[in-house]
């Protein structure tokens, strides 16, 4: 019997020197952390899926990214790549393989094992043309495959046809082979995990794991008991037990929310904003704190043109350089800045997000504001007179006139989208602006293509070969042109961002990176407006954020979700 009782002592060290969690480090080593309590975050749109591969808008990834894992990222505190699902890897044969060592012993929230059989799963499918993943360009360079080999049941290889330089930050969703592979084998991969699928079907690999959605309303994800995580003391993390988004109308309706003390972080979209934030606090009403102008966001705002309209006049007209030079003459970036952003923000003319100093420039052409160069540009092209509605039109007749979207209830897009609605309108271009749902806007993009001009923006980030899935002439969001007529330009920008993922020498990839945004910069496929400032502000009984000093908008407010915690 004491014999029997030893084995199983020796089972059980050796089943826990297999587990090999990942260490999450909080930002502060002073404070105490305080397990439970619900975090509560907000959206302006609901998710359209919980399905990482046909996932395309924030709104349904930042769901995603709470339940499913990714190999590795960028430390937060370093921005050097780190582990996550993945512990280590050894790179070889000249840096075209990778072999990454998985955590032993991570479980999904169904208790089954996550393995290189997952990944090297989610790779296939990712990688599948036929499924459209939006992570599709993260499967190969130069037209060739990023080939993904299991070794064993935790190790898998990555061999690249050529070096690739952000190899090590792999940031695509892993998901449960043993959940999707019969969908996925009959055709039926993207019909998995909708919106209206039951919760309990959702398996989760990361910190939570989705509990409830109630459209329109909210999304609670709870804690998930299997997560691989812990802290520097080795307590199961996440800290959290629930992450609740509230589905708010717009940022007003989120504002007003924050200033109830109804969600825990909010990042203030102007000056008007920060007075109410700073009103309420220097009042009592409202335990929080808030940092002006912090930094300046890594998302851009940008306009752009449909060249594939339905409408052939229109669709001439957009690919007409002089047009697109007009257009960026005719918006007012200090009006943006002032009545847009309250004051607080910068221009923004290129597409690389200006907080990522290691290859943003701002050496590039610049469209000042100029409403009497925009009509000697559309002189140029034709438009020499007006009908009597005060409309260009050109020597046929035709009015200069096009549709005009942005997300409803975004007011900072809103507010641009008026400006330029209204410097157009003075000159006499017709502009028929209407805001219209984020998602609906999301579809006439990726779906129907069945629109004129938008108004939309881009997270942005510190690895500019992950837009490749933008530049490249087959990225599923090269959003002005899906070809396939390209102009030489955009060859040139997809050999700009071949070059740049393919480079290692961060040097030559400056060089790279400069020159490809001279050339977006000059020929304005997507006419970038105003960048505005990270102005984060939180309720301080939230724990396991950064300090004053530590904060960037490349980040954010904390280092890791997972060690947010509730103060009591």
């Amino acid at each position: 019997m004491k014999r029997f009782i030893w084995i199983l002592a020796v089972l059980a060290l050796g089943a826990i020197s297999m587990a090999q969690p990942k260490v999450f480090k909080g930002p502060n080593p002073n404070e105490t952390p305080v397990i439970g309590g619900d975090f509560r975050d907000w959206s302006t749109a609901d998710p359209k899926t919980f399905n990482p591969f046909v996932a395309k808008e924030t709104s349904s990834t930042d769901v995603i990214g709470l339940f499913l894992p990714s190999l590795t990222s960028y430390d937060p505190y370093t921005l050097e790549p780190e582990g996550l699902l993945a512990k280590s890897w050894e790179i070889k044969n000249n840096g075209l393989t990778i072999i990454f060592h998985l955590r032993e012993g991570a479980k999904w929230s169904d208790g089954e094992p996550i393995t290189a059989d997952d990944v090297v799963f989610s790779a296939k499918v990712h990688s599948d043309p036929d499924v459209g993943s939006n992570s599709i360009k993260s499967f190969e360079l130069d037209g060739s495959p990023i080939v993904w080999t299991k070794i064993d049941d935790y190790t898998v290889q990555a061999d690249f046809p050529k070096p690739y330089a952000p190899a090590l930050i792999q940031g695509w969703y892993i998901v449960p082979k043993h959940v999707f592979e019969k969908a996925y084998e009959e055709g039926k991969v993207t019909e998995m995990w909708g919106v209206g699928s039951d919760p309990a079907e959702i398996v989760s690999g990361g910190p939570f794991m989705l509990d409830t959605y109630v459209q329109g309303e909210r999304i609670i994800l709870k804690r998930n008991p299997n997560f691989w995580g812990v802290d520097e003391k080795g307590n199961k993390l996440p800290y959290l037990d629930r992450y609740i988004f509230t589905i708010v109308a717009d940022t007003n309706a989120a504002l007003a929310k924050f200033l109830a003390g109804e969600l825990d972080l909010y990042s203030a979209r102007d000056a008007d904003q920060i007075a109410q934030i700073l009103d309420r606090i220097d009042s009592g009403k409202l335990d929080a704190t808030i940092y002006p102008n912090a930094d300046v966001t890594t998302g851009t705002n940008f306009i752009f043109f449909n060249w594939n309209d339905k409408d052939e006049w229109k669709a001439k007209l957009f690919r007409n350089k002089k047009f697109r030079q007009a257009m960026a003459h005719l918006m007012d970036k200090d009006s943006m800045i002032e009545l847009a952003l309250g004051g607080l923000g910068k221009p923004q003319w290129s597409p690389i997000s200006i907080p990522v100093k290691q290859f943003f420039t701002d050496d590039v052409v610049k469209y000042e504001y100029n409403p009497k160069k925009a009509a000697e540009l559309l002189a140029e092209i034709g438009f020499r007179s007006k009908n009597a509605d005060g409309v260009l039109v050109d020597a046929s007749g035709h009015p200069l006139s096009f549709n005009f979207a942005t997300n409803q209830g975004n007011n900072v897009r809103e507010k641009i989208a008026q400006i330029f609605t209204e410097d157009a309108k003075a000159i006499g271009v017709d502009v028929k602006y209407a805001p219209i749902n984020f998602n609906e806007l999301v579809r006439q993009i990726l779906n129907t293509r069945d629109f004129d001009a938008i108004l939309i923006g881009l997270t942005g980030g510190i690895e500019p070969a992950f837009s490749r899935n933008v530049w490249e002439l087959d990225g599923p969001l090269h959003m002005w042109n899906y070809g396939p007529d390209f102009q030489s330009f955009e060859i040139l920008i997809d050999k700009l961002m071949k070059e740049g993922a393919t480079t290692l020498e961060q040097s030559k990839r400056r060089d790279i990176y400069v020159r490809f945004q001279q050339v977006v910069a000059e020929n304005l496929p997507l006419a970038y407006t105003v960048a505005p400032a990270y102005n984060p502000a939180r309720l301080n009984k939230v724990g396991g954020l950064f300090s004053k000093d530590q904060i960037t908008s490349i980040v954010g407010q904390y280092p890791y979700v997972e060690t947010v915690f509730i103060k009591k």
